[in-house]
Parts: C-alpha cells; sequence; structure tokens
C-alpha cells in the first residue's frame, strides 16, 4: 500500500514539475493593437466639427490595447502614416504624429491623441481621412495584420452615422441629420435592439418636425425657430439668431404636402 501511495505522489509531482516547466518556457512577442470595437467603431472613426462649431482644432483618441502581459515598466508604440489611403495634409489638417507614444507601466491599453484642425474652408464640403498603421518597436511587435490600422474621417460638416440605417434607413442628408439633431435633442443612437423604445422616441420627435413644421414651431417656442412665408408659397425654416441660414420648405404639387428640401435638391423623407 505504501508502495502505492509513494507512487501516486511521485507521478503528482512530476506532472506539477511538467507542467511548471511548460508554463515556464512558454513565450511570446507582446503585440500591439487597435481595439476600435470596444469603443464602439468599426473600421473607422467619425469626427465632424460641425457639433463644435467656435472650435479651431480638437483631439480625437485611438484605443490601443497590448496582446501580451503587462509590466512595471514605461513602454512606447508607434504609428505611421498610410499616405495612399490618407486624403488629410499634416500641418494643414492634422497635427503630425509624434516618433513615438508611450504605454505606461502597468497599463494594458492606452488612447493615441490625433489633433484635428478646423481651419481649411473645404472642410465644409468634404470629408478628409488619415490612415494609420502600428509598427514594431522594441517593445511590441504589430503582428495582428487585422486590426493594426485605424482610419479617422473628419469634417465640419455632418457625417453619417453608423447606427443611421438602422433606425432610419438608407436615405441620409446633412439636412435630415440637422433636423434630427434639433428635434430629437440627442446626438446619437444605439445600435442595441434592446434600446428601440427609446430610440423610437428619438425618430418619432423628428417624424413630428418633419411632418408639420407649423405645428412643431408653434409646440417648440423654446427653440427660437421661424416658419416664414415666401412669395411663391413656399417657407422658409431657420434659426431666429442666425436668420442667414435657412432650409427651404416646399410645397409638393402632386400631393399637396410640404416638405423640407435637402442639400441636393431633395424632399426629405
Amino acid at each position: 500500500m505504501k508502495k502505492i501511495v509513494y507512487s501516486f505522489f511521485a507521478t503528482v509531482i512530476t506532472l506539477a514539475a511538467c507542467n511548471k516547466a511548460d508554463l515556464t518556457t512558454y513565450q511570446t512577442n507582446d503585440n500591439i493593437y487597435f481595439d476600435l470595437d470596444a469603443a464602439g467603431n468599426r473600421d473607422s472613426i467619425l469626427y465632424t466639427f460641425a457639433y463644435y462649431p467656435d472650435r479651431l482644432q480638437d483631439t480625437v483618441f485611438v484605443p490601443v490595447r497590448i496582446s501580451g502581459i503587462r509590466v512595471d515598466q514605461n513602454r512606447s508604440y508607434k504609428v505611421k502614416v498610410i499616405d495612399s489611403a490618407t486624403t488629410a495634409i499634416a500641418n494643414q489638417h492634422y497635427e503630425p504624429f509624434k516618433d513615438s507614444y508611450v504605454l505606461p507601466a502597468g497599463a494594458g491599453s492606452a488612447a493615441l491623441p490625433v489633433v484635428l484642425f478646423n481651419n481649411d474652408p473645404e472642410l465644409v464640403n468634404r470629408s478628409f481621412a488619415i490612415t494609420i498603421e502600428l509598427v514594431p518597436t522594441e517593445d511590441f511587435g504589430a503582428d495582428l495584420k487585422q486590426i493594426i490600422t485605424a482610419r479617422i474621417v473628419f469634417s465640419n460638416k455632418l457625417e453619417k452615422p453608423k447606427w443611421w440605417e438602422m433606425w432610419l434607413g438608407a436615405y441620409y442628408s446633412q439636412v435630415k441629420h440637422q433636423l434630427f439633431r434639433l428635434a430629437a435633442t440627442t446626438e446619437d443612437l444605439s445600435m442595441n435592439g434592446l434600446d428601440a423604445p427609446k430610440n423610437l422616441y428619438y425618430i418619432n420627435k423628428l417624424q413630428a418636425l418633419l411632418d408639420n413644421a407649423a405645428v412643431w414651431v408653434s409646440n417648440n417656442p423654446d427653440k427660437g425657430y421661424v416658419l416664414e412665408a415666401r412669395p411663391d408659397g413656399n417657407f422658409d425654416f431657420y434659426y431666429s439668431g442666425t436668420p442667414e441660414k435657412k432650409l427651404l420648405y416646399r410645397k409638393n404639387t402632386s400631393s399637396g404636402k410640404f416638405y423640407f428640401i435637402d442639400e441636393n435638391g431633395n424632399e426629405v423623407i
């Protein structure tokens, strides 16, 4: 019996020693990657100065994360701009990237700052993009090829949000987006189906404005918007503080219904 017991413990000790040896000798390179999904993004980060017209510059933070172990010392990571996939110009549209960035001691993630400039008047008419890629350093590899690039798309105009088609359909225009922000009094809708009641509440507030702008203006005097008749029988819709920025509210002669007209001359539906 004693021999059996001794044999059993010898086997356990041997297995433990093997496992310990396996754990000790297993090694892998620490890698760094962009963790865009954790921030609610897919492959791009969208930003517009249209939400903040008084800002001449702003900073977008791109989340990065390590695949590996945390250590008790600062480590560095680097990015490069992919010129073939970038339309923005350094020093004109964004601040050039530094030679390297610090991942603090003990950290498993960080935020890469991307400084954007709001100086180019063309930002009102079009979007610019910066595509960046993580590159290897002495501290980190960049072997996770599917998730080491990120794209920042920015402008001074409203951009189609990632949730738009889920809740508002395929048609998008800056005018409809502007009206959504005005009527719904929110910037974003979630992409969680469980939030449907809340999101539909916001959509219904937009629909009330689209259905009858005159009633909406009457019911929301605190908003400060005006619906002013034009000689041709249509209306101008604008904020009383900026009367030079008017939206056309035009009658459809076939249906007799009034529609806001978007930046492309189409009816907002």
